[in-house]
């Protein structure tokens, strides 16, 4: 597998260690456009004031993603070597069909093209997990999952608590 990358590995989110300093957003616009601006970053922090929560919101790479399966011209398509989630921009016609449906709202517009933008997990090797100085973002092996899998359920839980609300 190409730089790293592999099928067995997934993005953990822990919203209880994030402290919302939003390095994860800068080093994403950055890896990907060269400039320090959160508006271009493939992942976004939401802040929950009542439950004194920042909660950082990316793609989760569904299995069965929604946003995959309503694009009417085939633009995001799963990556079979990585099994990353992936928008090919050459091929979108814009319609944001991918967005409206995305369930975790990890889908956003690219200030310059107007085109979406998702989190591509830096082709297998997340930069926002490695600037993440207190573990809120972990790419871990899935074959570790079973020893997180209550967190990463009491995690999933929280961020679905926290869309409901917004």
């Amino acid at each position: 597998m190409n730089g790293g990358t592999s099928m067995n590995k997934v993005l953990l989110i822990y919203p209880e260690k994030c402290t919302g300093c939003r390095i994860c957003e800068i080093i994403c616009s950055f890896h990907h456009y060269r400039e320090f601006n959160p508006s271009k970053s493939r992942i976004r922090i939401i802040k929950d004031e009542r439950q004194g929560l920042d909660v950082p919101i990316t793609c989760l790479n569904c299995i069965d993603a929604p946003c995959m399966n309503i694009c009417p011209v085939n633009a995001i398509r799963r990556d079979l070597e990585t099994d990353i989630v992936k928008i090919h921009t050459d091929d979108c016609i814009g319609c944001k069909l991918c967005m409206m449906v995305c369930p975790v709202g990890a889908i956003s517009i690219d200030p310059t093209n107007g085109l979406p933008i998702k989190c591509d997990l830096c082709n297998g090797e997340p930069r926002c997990v490695k600037y993440c100085e207190t573990g809120a973002l972990q790419y871990v092996d899935v074959d570790k999952l079973s020893i997180g899998y209550k967190l990463r359920k009491k995690s999933i839980e929280k961020i679905r608590d926290l869309l409901a609300t917004h």
